[in-house]
């Protein structure tokens, strides 16, 4: 029995985003550039794909490095949040994605600037950072992949683990 797929079957994509947790009830995500090729103008949770031989763990440490710049430094990653499963329309991948909890709680409050997390974060080409409490966080908006976990999230049925919380 062949453990190979089909040759018709779609590319399977390993990706990684952060559920990133200023406090426990409000949240950061990420607006792609209104020209990206895949979801324009969507929210979605900030990470990328896994990398051939690289760490999930990694993956998303040099994801947040590579989105948001190196005060990524100051965040924590913690536990798996979920893992999602996803099947793009063809000739579109499928996807695994593993979302983890990152706890920003050292970003969050105020300073002279404003809120401290928005002089932090450095978002690149073209995206943009957001806070959001979680009854707040606009479903209609994220990309099809993440809503229904954005949609739990939002019910209170996610919770940002205790041992991030202060």
């Amino acid at each position: 029995m062949s453990t190979q797929p089909p040759t018709d079957a779609p590319r399977r994509l390993v990706v990684v985003a952060g559920l990133v947790w200023l406090t426990a009830d409000r949240l950061l995500v990420q607006r792609r550039a209104a020209n990206a090729r895949h979801g324009a103008g969507l929210l979605e949770l900030p990470g990328g794909k896994v990398e051939p031989g690289e760490a999930p763990r990694a993956a998303l440490t040099r994801e947040l490095t590579e989105e948001w710049g190196p005060h990524t430094g100051l965040l924590t990653l913690s536990s798996v949040a979920e893992v999602l499963h996803h099947v793009y329309p063809a000739p579109g991948p499928e996807v695994l994605l593993v979302v983890y909890h990152v706890d920003a709680s050292a970003w969050a409050g105020m300073d002279a600037a404003g809120e401290r997390w928005s002089t932090l974060v450095r978002a690149i080409d073209g995206a943009s950072v957001l806070a959001y409490e979680r009854e707040e966080l606009p479903l209609d908006q994220f990309l099809a992949a993440d809503r229904g976990f954005v949609a739990e999230i939002r019910a209170g049925r996610v919770d940002r683990p205790q041992v991030l919380r202060a």
